[in-house]
């Protein structure tokens, strides 16, 4: 999904653990979300709203509960990052590296993605280093307490899976 701003900007919703994303459940419906946890096992969604801030100018979009976006605009110029994890720099993040031996015309052959410690979002060429960057990020990241999951793909195969299972 893709969101124009009434300043010009683009909020994108095309991938997981989004900092400018949040979900909302009223406090009115709290006690029957957490009811449902409990007794089936899973989220329910439809006591969920999703929520967006922009990165630009910090407008936060709210869904009401026809599932329409509300407008709501932050009183500082600065905009702050309303959205972010609780846990700041602390927060647990995927990785996944990714090996196509044959990708769509401009598209590289490697790429490696995690959000977690410094971000990373790169591109490789060759096999052997993107599989040498995501070993060398999953043990600092893992290291650091600071990985949720990872992930390695070569053509549809997975070479390396992993999860925290203490998150």
């Amino acid at each position: 999904m893709k969101i124009s701003c009434v300043c010009g900007a683009i909020i994108v919703d095309q991938t997981d653990y989004l900092a400018n994303k949040g979900h909302i459940v009223a406090d009115e419906d709290w006690e029957d979300f957490a009811e449902s946890i409990r007794s089936r096992g899973e989220i329910d969604q439809s006591f969920v709203r999703h929520c967006y801030q922009c990165t630009s100018c910090g407008r936060l979009y709210v869904d009401d509960h026809d599932r329409r976006l509300l407008t709501f605009l932050p009183e500082t110029t600065v905009p702050q990052p309303a959205l972010r994890s609780i846990k700041g720099a602390l927060w647990k993040a995927p990785l996944i590296g990714r090996w196509t031996p044959a990708p769509l015309a401009g598209e590289s052959k490697g790429s490696l993605y995690c959000k977690g410690g410094d971000g990373v979002v790169e591109q490789y060429d060759t096999w052997e280093a993107l599989e040498q960057a995501y070993f060398a990020l999953f043990f600092r990241l893992k290291g650091l307490g600071l990985l949720r999951s990872a992930l390695l793909h070569n053509g549809g195969k997975q070479v390396h899976v992993w999860a925290d299972t203490d998150h």
